[in-house]
């Protein structure tokens, strides 16, 4: 996929708009701009860095070194995840499998809602 694509799709993931993530990144706007459209299509890695950590990613997935985050990965890049980790660690086994079954049912969740939306479409 194209940084650009790449960079468009995770935003919209995350309910951000170009000002949004320029605002989070300390990049101009239209400098997201022009990434997204594929007018630049090789950011400065300091720019691929400020949108990686406000994409909550890594550079090696937005510059398809990688096509998947590894978990260190989504850890290391994503603050929410560090502070889940660090609680999951102290937790007892019951409720380890408790937030198991709530991550499950969180996904099945997700899936009816993008399913729902591709059935709209159709």
């Amino acid at each position: 996929m194209e940084i650009g694509a790449k960079i468009t799709s995770l935003r919209r993931q995350l309910g951000m708009t170009q000002k949004d993530l320029a605002d989070k990144a300390g990049i101009a706007q239209a400098t997201i701009s022009r990434i997204e459209r594929g007018v630049l299509r090789q950011p400065k890695l300091d720019v691929l860095k400020h949108l990686a950590e406000a994409l909550l990613v890594t550079v090696d997935y937005l510059t398809d070194r990688t096509e998947e985050m590894s978990e260190s990965d989504v850890v290391d890049a994503d603050p929410r995840a560090k502070a889940i980790f660090r609680g999951y660690q102290s937790l007892e086994e019951e409720d380890k499998t408790a937030l198991s079954i709530f991550v499950h049912y969180l996904q099945s969740q997700r899936n009816r809602r993008r399913d729902k939306k591709e059935e709209e479409k159709a």
